[in-house]
């Protein structure tokens, strides 16, 4: 029995140093799999959900962007620094002949022969236009099919040179408007016209007539009734004394008593400005500031910087100089990718709400006035300011622009109001995703259904979507519309 006890120690040992069993290894390496498979999958979904999320972010804030973009840009819709179209302007006490009437060409470019009186004016009184289809002449390549045009035009906010403005640009078109004038229209004299002067209406009959020297330089006279009517002028000189104003080139047809006028106390133009700010003097007053002409289109084009990427995106084409033709609207630029669908609404302020009134505007006639306190006609003129024949600054129905049914004239002259519709989209799908919602582009009906036309899906793809909607006052618009209570 003494050999076996060397033995024992021998084995021991050999137990001490064994390895895993063949089933050891299999249930570890099955268990490390199952691991690592559960790791795996963790780590493709939380970088699945990390996409999904900076996809979600991405959208948010590509549709806040656009939306943010129009915004800033309507509400200084019909800005033209202190200048008042006679139309729109309710202490106005004649029949203003500045109202528009003609739907603007946003594509027609800048020329004397183009740029007229009446075109001129109707770009001034019409500053927002929107429609399912390329406005006027313009030509909008790869536009997206079911999405709206908006156009917005106004003033620059700041005159050239200040901080956070354009410089001063030679070939620029800009704005310029007198504050020396008070308005003026009325009827030529007898005596005192020639081929090269027209006698305005005496001071002393008339309490829009200026008696300051050369309160007119440089604005434009037009004839608007009577004999020769139809004919503008530039005024290059003015007698306040005789109130005989001398034109730059002669008449084709010398006013006469019959002759009605109309001086137009701005310039749109892309030199020669010569018209002054307030002074006792008009001649030696400081010229009053001009500001940059701003016109914007905006439309949905469906690529972004690469024909045929399939990113529909809101671009943006600007009016410049630095183009072929020159001043025109220049080729668009992209502005926010995923931009799917945009559709607008324009709030038209074409009846008198207030006092229950239900009356309709008139621009053919001078304003109208009651006392609002009564609203009926007050023996003490003083109390009379709430007008009964011109709008009052809120929105009374609102309507969308389309091919088949267009805003008239007199709707876009009484745009104080724009609802704004966005659908935007990722720009990369998610697999796992199928779009079946359907999404309303327009105000709802009065019986909660949404018109057939403004409906946009089902699209049954891997794309996630989201509607922003907004509606935006047009500031400048509708605050002078507005009357004292």
């Amino acid at each position: 029995m003494k050999h076996l006890y060397p033995v024992l120690p021998a084995l021991a040992e050999r137990r001490h140093h064994g390895g895993f069993s063949l089933v050891e290894l299999m249930v570890s390496v099955t268990i490390s799999l199952l691991i690592l498979v559960a790791l795996s999958a963790m780590f493709i979904n939380v970088s699945r959900s990390n996409n999904e999320m900076i996809k979600s972010n991405s959208q948010i804030e590509n549709g806040r962007f656009a939306v943010q973009l129009l915004e800033n840009d309507l509400v200084h819709a019909g800005f033209w620094s202190q200048f008042v179209p006679q139309f729109d302007d309710v202490n106005w006490t004649g029949v203003p002949n500045d109202t528009p009437d003609v739907v603007p060409d946003p594509c027609l470019a800048h020329n004397a022969g183009n740029w007229n009186f009446s075109y001129i004016q109707s770009l001034i009184g019409i500053p927002v236009q929107s429609g399912d289809a390329a406005p006027g002449t313009c030509v909008l390549g790869s536009k997206r099919a079911n999405t709206d045009v908006l156009v917005v035009r106004h003033a620059a906010t700041c005159a050239p040179g200040e901080a956070n403005c354009d410089a001063d640009t030679t070939g620029k078109l800009y704005f310029q408007n007198s504050l020396c004038g008070a308005g003026t229209a009325g009827t030529a004299r007898a005596s005192g016209n020639t081929t090269m002067t027209i006698a305005l209406a005496l001071p002393s009959d008339t309490t829009t007539t200026s008696a300051t020297d050369n309160a007119y330089s440089g604005m434009t006279i037009r004839t608007t009734g009577g004999t020769g009517a139809g004919q503008s002028r530039v005024v290059s000189s003015y007698n306040g004394g005789t109130a005989v104003a001398t034109v730059a080139s002669a008449w084709t047809t010398t006013p006469d008593a019959t002759t009605t006028y109309t001086i137009v106390e701005h310039l749109l133009a892309t030199s020669n400005f010569t018209l002054h700010g307030r002074g006792a003097d008009c001649s030696a007053a400081p010229l009053a500031s001009k500001r940059k002409f701003v016109s914007t289109m905006y439309y949905v084009r469906d690529y972004s910087h690469t024909a045929g990427d399939g990113v529909p995106t809101l671009v943006r084409s600007v009016f410049d100089p630095a183009g072929a033709p020159a001043l025109a609207h220049q080729a668009p630029e992209a502005l926010v990718e995923g931009i799917e669908r945009f559709a607008v609404e324009l709030g038209i302020d074409n009846v008198v709400s207030r006092c229950g009134l239900g009356t309709a505007v008139d621009y053919t006639a001078a304003v109208a006035k009651v006392d609002p306190s009564t609203c009926v006609l007050n023996a003490d003129a003083s109390r009379n300011s709430l007008p009964t024949n011109r709008g009052d600054g809120n929105p009374d129905r609102f309507v969308r622009c389309t091919t088949a049914a267009p805003c008239t004239v007199a709707q876009l002259a009484n745009v104080v109001a724009a609802q704004l519709f966005v659908l935007v989209r990722n720009t990369e799908p998610s697999p796992d995703y199928t779009d079946s919602k359907t999404y309303c582009l327009t105000s709802i009906a009065a019986d909660g259904s949404c018109p057939a036309a403004s409906l946009a899906g089902p699209f049954n793809d891997h794309y996630k979507r989201h509607l922003f909607s907004t509606t935006v006052r047009l500031t400048t618009i509708s605050s002078r519309r507005e009357t004292p209570q």
